[in-house]
């Protein structure tokens, strides 16, 4: 039977001060904006009994220690992990100018000597590792390709010097991908790439001490106009390799949870895992892409359809409220919500983006995370006049 609330308020107590205490830490750290609301951090300590005085404060240091280096790991994990973007290994970070693509149809190709990022267009991706069906990325339609590549092949040109440089960061392979179908942000058609990366980090950050190494699948590359790939969930609704690349993760973790417990066979054996996992995922990007195939063309049927929310954009701008236009803080675009869950993104030119469906949850969820903003009264004239005084297909 669980044990009653009322008779462990002590307890409880002390989990509430060592999450406060979690959180407050993680607020100090320089990487500490990298850590996303809810994230679980995993501390490990002896507990013993009759503890008092100069035990008790050792007791204390030795907490705050684990908590430091538990704490240490998840933010260096989360500075590796950066959507869209690749580890640099000359720069140490995955925010400067060498780690996206330049383009949208670029992919990762392999470090450098001396540990800078190569990106090249997926065509020569495939031409250089000689993929039998490259010709077909150049047809009236292109198709998905997928090609699998492991750590060593990708880091194998790296001078011994920079080689070291690695350290406790692991690329254990990825999976090229494409040709995707995106849009920029006026609608126009472009041809879409992406690498998906499964990448480990140490759970003690750096140094690599600590209990477990964490993997996860890094998906790299950018959308249209180099914009960063959140953008395609407006753009192209359902996103087609949403879940290949959930199975990926789900699997990662389990992985993970595996590889903790040291099992026989050590790295060699987590490694072989791994490989199986990426061959897996390239097989689910490409059925997925069949899949989504045949919505697109169920989708074409629906087209001339008076329902579907495009068609619905301006009727429901000219109606609606002020207070149902909200700002989206992380593309600085203008949210028009409308009837049955429709909700049409303008550009801040006054151009429709794109019109989609929510469901009533789905939007108060954006609101609640501060993702939706009610917008100021002068964008909201703004766009009424922009879109007012701009031309339009019938």
């Amino acid at each position: 039977m669980a044990p009653d609330r009322r008779e462990t308020p002590t307890l409880l107590r002390a989990l509430e001060l060592l999450a406060a205490e979690g959180r407050e830490r993680i607020r100090r750290h320089p990487l500490g904006h990298l850590a996303p609301a809810g994230k679980e951090l995993e501390v490990s300590v002896r507990l013993p009994t009759g503890v008092g005085g100069d035990r008790l404060d050792a007791l204390a240091d030795r907490l705050s220690g684990e908590l430091d280096r538990s704490i240490g790991g998840l933010l260096h994990h989360l500075q590796v992990f950066r959507p869209g973007r690749v580890w640099c290994l000359r720069c140490g970070s995955s925010e400067c100018e060498h780690s996206a693509p330049g383009s949208s149809l670029e992919v990762f190709a392999g470090y450098g000597p001396s540990g800078l990022p190569r990106f090249v267009e997926l065509g020569q991706r495939m031409v250089e590792v000689r993929h039998p069906e490259v010709d077909r990325l150049y047809g009236h339609r292109p198709a998905l390709l997928t090609h699998v590549a492991l750590g060593a092949d990708l880091e194998k040109n790296l001078l011994p010097a920079f080689r070291d440089e690695v350290g406790d960061y692991r690329l254990h392979g990825q999976v090229v991908a494409g040709i995707y179908p995106a849009r920029d942000e006026g609608g126009v058609p472009h041809p879409l790439a992406l690498s998906f990366q499964v990448v480990s980090t140490g759970a003690g950050g750096q140094g690599g001490r600590g209990g477990r190494r964490r993997y996860g699948l890094n998906p790299v590359g950018v959308a249209p106009g180099g914009e960063p790939l959140e953008v395609l969930h407006d753009r192209i609704g359902e996103i087609p390799w949403a879940e290949a690349a959930s199975w990926a993760q789900r699997t990662l973790g389990q992985i993970e949870e595996w590889a903790a417990r040291k099992p026989k066979g050590g790295p060699k054996a987590v490694q072989r895992r791994l490989e199986g996992l990426l061959g897996g995922l390239a097989r689910r990007l490409e059925k997925g892409r069949r899949s989504q195939d045949r919505k697109t063309r169920h989708g074409r049927k629906r087209h001339d359809d008076p329902e579907r929310p495009t068609r619905m954009a301006l009727s429901d701008l000219a109606v609606a409220r002020d207070e149902q236009i909200l700002r989206d803080t992380r593309r600085d675009t203008l949210v028009v919500l409308g009837e049955k869950g429709r909700a049409h993104v303008f550009s801040p030119r006054g151009k429709l983006v794109t019109s989609i469906r929510y469901s009533p949850a789905s939007i108060e969820k954006k609101r609640s995370l501060g993702l939706w903003k009610p917008a100021d009264g002068e964008r909201v004239e703004a766009l009424r006049k922009q879109v007012e005084g701009a031309p339009h297909e019938a």
